[in-house]
């Protein structure tokens, strides 16, 4: 069962007019989510992620990479593989995830493949959720193009219903859907914080607070807001095939 209500921010014709809709509630049964790297989920959805587990949501989500080339000059480590997992654990029961699956595909060098397309073919056959959250086709990383070009080639030919939120995460994105999360934000930031190996090299936490201050602000709303584009599994296929020919057709 899936489920999306409607609210109001100051500037009431600002959904009407740009197609950005103010969501206000959401209901969820089964969530299932993608997440190239071990904190992706936390830095695009967090706040979404900690809402619908209040809410009963039954949430997975499916680590691609293995997160061994995080850090600027490193080496591959078994010892960061596992300390990236074990944060990554730590952030998913904060914001209440059921479910947390990894699949230590190479970092910064995964590829799409039709052997990857079918697992994820597989994960939306078997656990049949109602709402799947994958990374923003328009992010310019090259894990995050895999997942969504393996997601592509898992939606071909699929004639069931899906709702598809699609979230920034490595960069911003087209929009249609607004989440407010300020009740969320307290959790999200903790699950943030649990990411130390990441944190200390970089303070993205800084970055994506400040996006999602900036999301809000833009729709007239106080606090934070994380930003979706809701798509159907068809248009998601036609969106990719033409975001791909162009980004080709620049280089």
């Amino acid at each position: 069962m899936f489920f999306q209500k409607e609210g109001k921010g100051i500037w009431e014709a600002y959904p009407k007019t740009f197609g950005i809709h103010l969501i206000s509630v959401i209901r969820a049964d089964k969530v299932l989510i993608l997440a190239p790297h071990p904190d992706d989920d936390v830095i695009g959805a967090g706040g979404l992620i900690n809402y619908l587990a209040g809410e009963g949501s039954e949430i997975k989500i499916v680590y691609f990479t293995d997160g061994s080339r995080s850090n600027r000059g490193a080496n591959f480590s078994e010892a960061l593989i596992e300390k990236r997992e074990r944060e990554a654990r730590k952030a998913g029961k904060i914001l209440g995830i059921g479910e947390q699956k990894f699949l230590r595909l190479p970092h910064n060098a995964m590829k799409s493949s039709f052997e990857l397309s079918a697992l994820i073919r597989r994960e939306i056959e078997f656990d049949k959720p109602d709402l799947l959250l994958s990374p923003s086709i328009e992010e310019p990383h090259p894990d995050h193009l895999a997942v969504a070009q393996a997601l592509a080639l898992a939606l071909r030919n699929y004639d069931q219903s899906l709702n598809i939120w699609l979230y920034e995460a490595f960069g911003t994105g087209r929009l249609n859907r607004l989440f407010e999360i300020n009740e969320q934000m307290e959790a999200k930031k903790e699950a943030l914080g649990a990411h130390k190996s990441q944190l200390a090299v970089r303070k993205y936490e800084e970055a994506i607070i400040s996006l999602n201050r900036f999301r809000a602000l833009s729709a007239g709303l106080s606090g934070h807001a994380e930003a979706f584009y809701a798509v159907g599994p068809r248009n998601y296929v036609k969106l990719f095939e033409f975001y791909h020919r162009h980004h080709e057709s620049q280089i």
